[in-house]
């Protein structure tokens, strides 16, 4: 994915605050939508673009999806993203 498009998915609010939400661990929908205090289908939503990008991996068990922070492709994209601005 093109360091724009995922600074774009960055750019919404709701979706970092899922990002910082699921920091912590592993959380299933139902956690987030409660912590987050949204609609399930806005939360589903913004999930299913942050895992589209990669930015999250998604689990199911039975009934419960679970996603949690793809950490290793976040570090690599700030690794990147200092390189292409030089910094």
């Amino acid at each position: 994915m093109e360091t724009n498009e995922i600074l774009s998915l960055l750019a919404d609010m709701t979706r970092l605050r899922i990002l910082k939400f699921l920091k912590k661990g592993e959380k299933n929908v139902s956690k987030i939508v409660e912590s987050l205090k949204l609609s399930q289908p806005t939360i589903s939503h913004h999930l299913r673009k942050l895992e589209e990008a990669g930015l999250v991996f998604k689990r199911q068990y039975k009934r419960w999806v679970f996603y949690e922070v793809n950490k290793s492709l976040l570090k690599r994209f700030i690794k990147n993203f200092g390189v292409e601005l030089d910094l």
